[in-house]
């Protein structure tokens, strides 16, 4: 599926263009002894009815701290863990089912956001924001003119997705391709934003998480590489005691 990201340079002009998530394939791949390719399968491990927790629970009656060493014992004497018709079964076409303390299926979840200091104490609690693409239509991915240096940015940020922009024709080649010569002549990083006030960190598709991003440029000779970076953490240093 193409995805469409309209971005405007230094002088405020815009042009849609499109990206891609940039995860070359490797050159290497793995095969059996015969040359067949590896298939990989989901395998069941185990249920819940022969879970560690339900093999605790099946020793309730007894004091907290013996629970562990009674389960230990169950298992030396066999093999309560593995249910013999089902553990090992290849799964396919599989939902997801959340479930509450006592494994059991629920139907009305609420799900909070909690909020973390950098002590990594809890902050606050919130019900999850639904945030909005500010990517494309009548939104703008903005330049904010605020350029940090390759070789600086990489000890601040965590970059957990990258993805490349591409044109679509020779007037976003010379568009896309003057972007990433102003980057690498400066071997830097332009911060990006989108949102009304122009300042929001980018939200690639609706419900998704927004990320702080930043274009990095490359050129050689006539050819170009533009790379969007994201990121939703930062690199700190431990607090001091």
């Amino acid at each position: 599926m193409i995805r469409y990201i309209k971005i405007a340079n230094d002088k405020k002009r815009d042009a849609e263009v499109t990206f891609r998530s940039f995860n070359p394939k490797p050159k290497i791949k793995l095969v059996l002894a015969s040359g067949e390719a590896i298939v990989n399968k989901k395998v069941l491990k185990s249920s819940s009815v022969n879970s560690i927790k339900a093999l605790l629970n099946k020793h309730s009656s007894k004091p907290e701290d013996a629970r562990a060493d009674l389960v230990a014992d169950d298992l030396v004497a066999g093999d309560p863990e593995i249910d013999l018709e089902l553990t090992g079964k290849f799964l396919d076409d599989v939902s997801r089912v959340y479930v509450n303390e006592q494994e059991k299926p629920v139907f009305r979840v609420r799900k909070i956001e909690k909020i973390y200091s950098p002590e990594a104490e809890l902050k606050e609690e919130r019900e999850p924001k639904y945030n909005e693409c500010n990517i494309t239509g009548d939104a703008v991915v903005n330049w904010t003119g605020k350029k940090m240096p390759i070789a600086k940015i990489y000890n601040k940020l965590v970059f957990n997705k990258k993805y490349q922009l591409k044109h679509i024709n020779g007037l976003t080649y010379d568009f896309l391709f003057d972007m990433a010569r102003q980057l690498s002549d400066s071997q830097s990083l332009m911060m990006l934003a989108g949102g009304k006030s122009g300042k929001e960190p980018l939200v690639l598709s609706d419900g998704g998480k927004p990320y702080r991003a930043f274009l990095e440029g490359r050129v050689k000779k006539d050819k170009y590489c533009l790379i969007l970076h994201l990121t939703d953490q930062e690199l700190k240093s431990l607090p001091k005691k």
